[in-house]
């Protein structure tokens, strides 16, 4: 019973931390895996929430592509 409540709270541990060290396509596999969880045989919640995860993960991508920009001009600059 013990091992069991040690993966248990492993999987918790690194469920909950995917944001510090996840890219964008982990985190809205993370982000649509829970719509699907939270919103068990609630179709179109489960659909409103995953919409939300494809437009966090497009943020993200787009925030990535601005740093990239960046650091490449700061490259010139030097």
């Amino acid at each position: 019973m013990k091992k069991v409540l040690v993966v248990v709270a492993l999987l918790v541990i690194v469920v909950a931390s995917v944001p510090l060290w996840g890219g964008c396509d982990v985190k809205a596999k993370v982000c649509a895996g829970w719509c699907e969880v939270r919103h068990f045989n609630k179709e179109v919640k489960a659909a409103g929430c995953r919409a939300r995860c494809s437009t966090d993960r497009l943020q993200c991508l787009a925030q990535e592509g601005q740093d990239g920009i960046d650091d490449f001009i700061e490259g010139f600059k030097r």
